[in-house]
């Protein structure tokens, strides 16, 4: 609790919202409740005190413009704003401007409870040029001076459950470029990249394997990173912002030679989930699989992949190499990309993995602390805590995925499961 005792305030000594259970992450659906709470060094009159809920996803950037002419340029600034909704409560006195009520000297806590959308609003995001931002607001509206308000922002998460099959799919992809030096043309470079699956949440490692055939007179370096893309639109217009998180750097492959990632590690940090409904802004993350080659420009691929809100339930029992990674000599009769084993397609069990015994759990985003003033906040007459950090799921006992194995640890568990699929009953 943040208490407040300056000559500003008078009387006012503690306006405090607070919610249960110190709860700060919620679903759609879910009731958000809690207690405003007044501590006063003296009666106070006022007209009444509501209890505000909002939930806005506001987009704002400029742009320069040249006159084309002496005056030089001026400032061209892009908005867009989608509200998703705005409640309000009365907790004491009433909605009649004429009236006067007293509150008496001493501590109150007062009550309230909203329900959030069943869908349709995206998830809390703090973003370089807007935010999908939700708060609590209490204002104590008195006659004849300024409002007291105070504010607290909560975070709000979307549902993305990347069990789902289609976040469980393979994401692959290839490129190939040949160095060229005056009249002298080398041989091929090439990559080959895949992800074991297409959906993560924050904590989990994406797992990447990948072939480096290397036919140039040069030494390359492989590498790996995850980056996120944000996109925000207003006016009929975009604007782009790229960020870079993690970074994976493997063994140089020499000429003539090729070298193999099996199952290499990329951490996911606590990013924002994907966001992919909302109409003003968009984020999207996808893996870079490079080389680096001395000299000339890197070639590089992208895997996209989902962040997503509810962690993997492991239902594979097992694939994928423990091998960090190991450099081969290339067959110069051949070019032909060998891809790493394939691991056994994705199949739902027979009987659902168990629920979660326990909610998920969250991190703080990396991108920090934000300021949530906005427009109708005098920061004379706010009180609490005007920074908010969003909250995201985050996998702290995150399990690797255990080592690739052609011997079935479970061969009556497998030799059913290939009669049943035999049968066409898959």
């Amino acid at each position: 609790m943040v208490a407040w005792d300056v000559d500003i305030m008078g009387k006012l000594k503690c306006f405090e919202i607070y919610l249960d259970s110190n709860k700060s992450v919620y679903h759609p659906g879910e009731r958000v409740t809690g207690q405003v709470i007044v501590e006063l060094k003296g009666d106070m009159k006022m007209r009444s005190l509501r209890v505000f809920m909002r939930g806005v996803a506001k987009v704002h950037w400029t742009e320069s413009r040249s006159t084309g002419s002496r005056l030089g340029s001026y400032t061209e600034h892009y908005n867009a704003e989608v509200e998703y909704f705005f409640k309000r409560q009365v907790l004491f006195g009433g909605e009649v401007s004429e009236g006067r009520e007293t509150l008496t000297e001493g501590r109150h806590e007062f009550n309230f409870a909203f329900d959030l959308p069943m869908g349709g609003i995206a998830t809390s995001f703090e973003g370089k040029h807007g935010s999908i931002r939700y708060w609590l607001k209490a204002e104590m509206d008195k006659p004849w001076a300024f409002n007291h308000k105070t504010k607290k922002a909560f975070t709000v998460i979307s549902p993305i459950d990347i069990n789902k099959p289609e976040y469980q799919i393979q994401v692959e992809n290839n490129i190939e470029k040949t160095l060229c030096c005056w009249l002298c043309t080398s041989g091929p470079i090439s990559i080959t990249a895949r992800t074991d699956r297409k959906g993560y949440c924050p904590g989990e490692s994406i797992a990447i394997s990948a072939e480096f055939d290397n036919w140039s007179s040069r030494t390359v370096t492989p590498y790996a990173s995850l980056h996120q893309t944000q996109a925000f639109f207003a006016n009929g217009k975009s604007r782009v912002r790229r960020t870079k998180f993690t970074v994976l750097t493997g063994l140089p492959v020499s000429p003539g030679s090729g070298g193999m990632w099996e199952s290499q590690l990329l951490k996911i940090p606590a990013v924002s989930p994907s966001i992919m409904n909302c109409c003003v802004m968009k984020v999207d993350y996808f893996v870079k699989v490079a080389l680096h080659i001395p000299g000339s420009y890197n070639l590089t691929l992208q895997l996209p992949v989902v962040i997503g809100t509810v962690p993997y339930r492991r239902a594979r029992p097992y694939h994928y190499s423990s091998e960090p990674r190991y450099c081969r000599p290339l067959q110069p009769q051949t070019c032909s990309l060998n891809l790493l084993p394939l691991p056994p397609p994705y199949r739902e069990t027979v009987t659902p993995p168990p629920p979660f015994e326990e909610p998920p759990t969250y991190a703080e985003s990396v991108g920090g602390a934000v300021d949530i003033r906005d427009e109708d906040d005098d920061l004379t007459c706010n009180m609490g805590d005007l920074t908010y950090t969003p909250m995201y799921t985050y996998v702290y006992d995150y399990r690797p995925p255990p080592a690739y194995s052609e011997i079935d640890p479970n061969p009556s568990t497998q030799s059913t499961t290939v009669r049943f699929l035999e049968d066409g009953h898959s």
